[in-house]
């Protein structure tokens, strides 16, 4: 495997499938050099003993910062600089702990003990440097020798393997989770098509990187993987197809990212975890990996479906997350430029919770003031101010109910409803995500669950048969199946968008079709079950001085002139009289307006149906 320089390496936005190198130079070093001024036409060679004459490209210059590098930018994304960065931006911190309560709730206790104990260390170090500043008295022995510190060495090396563990496991999980929320973003307008037009060629590959492996076999292989997947990790069907993806890490993958998948995998739990993966020419990507066990009807673990996104793009512009850009920014305008000096009772007075600032506004400075009796109502200047308390910033150190996991941590905006499929011609479906798994969907057909237009169906059956490219549709999803739909449209089950992936095999053959499902949002409006009344022929709008006989059903009773509106499909007709909805006439096989509609739209019979025109 070959290596690429620093100067040389891929960079690739959230959003795009194709990587763009960015080169410290480009152009080449002449192999040979020109004659002197007098013959300028003539080419000599250049001396061998000149080193730079072996050069292909112009040297990278020392200590020039300009070049970026993703393994660096990795390192720094997961570096206890960038947790500390957190602590020090108050809405950082805030999200980061909001987070923590929502979906690591068992990490909690961590947070808390390594501030309590945080809070202890600065509180000595007050302590010393009150100690410090005691001057000496004269007459007085027992001042002339300063009072030593206090260290406590256990509390700091206890403080200190709490920050690694929120550095370890935590921070991670963190970041994973901001860029979950950014990428879903795309990923749900790429798949239903309502990206700008500049972003769509960009965005080709998004939620199309997937690869199956087989736990039950040795080292769990992959034995299916779609096109994207090679594209993207630049390894070959013959190269990638029947083994472990480990062969995606490289040197500076993180071994607590490995181990995390591992343990994952022996437990058979879904995950998410942002790795630094190697390509086959060596350039670094950050995967977005979201990792999910495929149980069979009866809960057996088969195999795992893994979904990667290169977000190599958002880690370069530190998106969205606000306290590892400020880091950036501060070491690249001076790497050695220090945080504003506080002194030890300010660094311990930013410890203080809402109860301790209380106490302070209190009691604080009780030894030094005046102490005046007044009755409790002698003024309203001594009251006690009216605190008014944002709900949602509670202090960490309250007890923290234990919320469920929230949906939104996992990568499941957009992989919250997937589906496996056999290839055609059986198309059935093997393994749901878990918000899919109703009784019976398990090995029944994939097409017998799509409503709304028969053309709809048929074509998305020819473009699953055919297998040669992905499939990309707005359907109606049916809760329950429909083998044959009755008339050439129903208007019933849910509007959806399917992106559909073919996951091929060593032979190159489709294995199995991956099925993402996306809630159309423009599709929650109440759905029609009859199409639009048709319009009335003019000449039957107005009747002025119709006279009208009883009939057995009572349409209409007596003599009257109604004019017809067409908004409410209604006769206005004058009290007394008895309304009937125009569609109803027209449903009335025989009636006089039936006929006459049948004629106007140039049906040859007399006698038309109800579902000429009604129902749908």
């Amino acid at each position: 495997m070959s290596t690429t320089p620093e100067s040389a390496l891929g960079t690739r936005s959230s959003s795009a499938s194709v990587v763009s190198y960015e080169s410290g130079t480009s152009s080449i070093l002449p192999l040979q050099q020109k004659a002197p001024a007098d013959d300028m036409d003539r080419l000599s060679p250049l001396l061998e003993d000149d080193p730079k004459n072996f050069d292909l490209l112009a040297p990278v210059e020392a200590g020039s910062g300009s070049t970026y590098s993703l393994e660096l930018r990795s390192e720094q994304l997961f570096s206890k600089e960038h947790l500390q960065a957190i602590f020090n931006d108050a809405p950082s911190l805030l999200r980061f702990i909001s987070f923590l309560s929502a979906a690591r709730p068992k990490s909690v206790p961590i947070l808390i003990y390594y501030l309590d104990a945080l809070k202890a260390i600065r509180a000595i170090n007050y302590a010393n440097a009150v100690a410090e500043a005691l001057e000496h008295l004269e007459d007085h022995e027992f001042t002339e020798n300063p009072a030593r510190p206090t260290v406590n060495a256990i509390l700091e090396d206890k403080a200190r393997q709490a920050f690694e563990v929120l550095i370890r496991d935590d921070l991670p999980a963190f970041i994973t989770h901001v860029f979950i929320q950014v990428v879903s973003v795309s990923i749900r307008k790429r798949i239903t098509g309502s990206l700008p037009p500049l972003l769509r060629e960009a965005s080709e590959g998004l939620a199309e990187v997937f690869c199956l492996s087989d736990p039950s076999r040795t080292d769990n292989p992959i034995i299916f993987a779609s096109e994207e997947f090679h594209r993207t990790t630049q390894y070959g069907v013959g190269y990638a197809i029947g083994r472990n993806c480990r062969f995606l890490q490289g040197p500076r993958t993180s071994p607590h990212s490995i181990a995390r998948l591992r343990e994952a995998i022996r437990e058979g739990k879904e995950t998410s975890e942002l790795i630094l993966n190697y390509r086959r020419d060596g350039s670094p990507f950050m995967n977005l990996l979201m990792l999910a066990p495929l149980l069979d009807s009866r809960g057996e673990l088969r195999y795992f479906i893994g979904a990667q996104v290169d977000v190599s793009g958002l880690v370069k512009d530190a998106t969205d997350l606000d306290a590892f850009r400020t880091m950036l920014q501060k070491q690249d305008e001076n790497p050695s430029s220090a945080d504003e000096a506080k002194d030890e009772f300010r660094e311990l007075c930013e410890m203080f919770n809402n109860a301790e600032l209380d106490t302070v506004r209190r009691y604080g400075g009780s030894m030094h003031r005046e102490h005046l009796e007044e009755p409790d109502d002698a003024s309203l200047y001594h009251q006690p101010r009216l605190l008014l308390k944002d709900p949602t910033n509670s202090d960490v150190d309250k007890p923290i109910s234990q919320t469920p996991i929230k949906p939104e941590y996992r990568l499941s905006r957009v992989y919250k409803h997937y589906l496996l499929l056999r290839p055609a011609p059986s198309l059935r479906i093997l393994f749901t995500s878990p918000s899919l798994r109703v009784p019976g969907i398990l090995q029944s057909r994939f097409l017998d669950r799509i409503g709304g237009s028969l053309r709809v169906r048929h074509s998305l059956a020819e473009a699953l048969a055919d297998g040669t490219r992905g499939v990309t549709a707005r359907v109606r999803w049916l809760t329950s199946a429909a083998p044959r739909l009755e008339g050439e449209r129903t208007d019933e089950g849910r509007p959806r968008w399917i992106h559909c992936t073919p996951l091929l095999g060593k032979s190159g053959a489709v294995g199995v079709w991956m099925v993402i499902l996306v809630d159309d949002e423009k599709g929650s409006e109440p759905r029609r079950r009859f199409r639009p009344a048709p319009p009335v022929a003019n000449e039957i709008r107005r009747r002025p001085n119709t006279s009208r006989t009883s009939s057995p059903e009572g349409f209409i009773t007596e003599d009257s002139g109604e004019d017809f509106n067409p908004q409410s499909n209604r006769f206005s007709l004058p009290n007394g009289f008895l309304k009937r909805p125009a569609i109803e006439m027209l449903r009335r096989p025989g009636s006089a307006m039936s006929e006459q509609r049948s004629f106007r739209i140039g049906t040859p019979t007399t006698e038309p149906s109800i579902n000429s025109f009604a129902l749908v």
